[in-house]
């Protein structure tokens, strides 16, 4: 997937904790009113539900405009009963996934919008999961690595709570982990993508080839500024945060108003 300019506006904030000096990967997205920036990034959110060229022909078999068809069936939208909320999960999905794919480097499947039985109903299972190969795919490596991310927002609030939920569901059993694999490799397939299907495939045989599993907990909030010290009702023991656990806050101003503002974009 081609980069997104957006993402120059997401500014990585150093040494910031959690109580107990648990240290944590913390941005801030200083977004402009900026319409050319704007409008590309609601390119690149239209395009993690429909590609170019089936928006085409969907909309030319419906008799619609692709405005029409958008509106209609793919984009939700916020007068419906559950836009705003399915909105706010998956932009911050997807956010999540561009952070891991442009700025950490590794591969992140895209299927969880695609083709969905309704616009407004989301996808189970693990969040967003991401891989690097250590060797390339016809060479698996224990050194192969799976993230499994677990993402909690609510774009209204200004607060860590989002933080401490990602981090209190992040630790999935590995069977279930495994369904949410599996459940992707075939979504990655029905949509074309089968050379990453393969790729995905690899991370369900860890008993025969085994590789680094990384769970991830990412939690993002409208606040403007962030403690160095993060304060959580929970504390670190009861988080139970492993060492080899990746955890990031996400913040910014008014970020539901933002997503609407995205949202609103996405008619082409």
């Amino acid at each position: 997937m081609e980069r997104p300019r957006y993402i120059d506006w997401i500014i990585e904030e150093k040494g910031i904790t959690i109580k107990d000096g648990i240290p944590i990967n913390c941005y801030r997205i200083d977004y402009k009113e900026d319409d050319t920036i704007l409008d590309d990034w609601a390119l690149h959110i239209r395009r993690n539900y429909i590609e170019d060229e089936d928006l085409l022909l969907d909309s030319e078999i419906n008799g619609m405009t692709v405005e029409q068809y958008l509106h209609n069936y793919v984009i939700p939208q916020r007068s419906e009963k559950l836009g705003p909320t399915v909105r706010s999960g998956d932009i911050t999905e997807i956010l999540v996934s561009d952070l891991l794919e442009f700025i950490f480097g590794y591969s992140v499947p895209r299927y969880k919008q695609k083709n969905r039985s309704g616009k407004n109903n989301s996808e189970h299972g693990t969040d967003v999961i991401a891989y690097k190969y250590f060797n390339g795919c016809d060479s698996p490596s224990e050194k192969d690595e799976l993230v499994a991310t677990e993402v909690k927002a609510d774009l209204t609030s200004t607060g860590y709570d989002p933080l401490e939920n990602a981090i209190k569901e992040s630790k999935k059993d590995e069977q279930r982990l495994a369904r949410t694999i599996d459940y992707c490799r075939k979504r990655l397939k029905e949509i074309g993508s089968i050379e990453q299907s393969g790729e995905v495939a690899r991370f369900l045989l860890k008993p025969d080839n085994n590789y680094k599993l990384t769970y991830a907990a990412a939690g993002i909030s409208s606040c403007k500024t962030v403690d160095q010290e993060i304060e959580l009702s929970a504390t670190g023991e009861e988080l139970q945060i492993s060492s080899k656990q990746k955890i990031f806050f996400i913040h910014g101003k008014t970020l539901m108003n933002l997503a609407h503002k995205i949202y609103e974009r996405c008619k082409k």
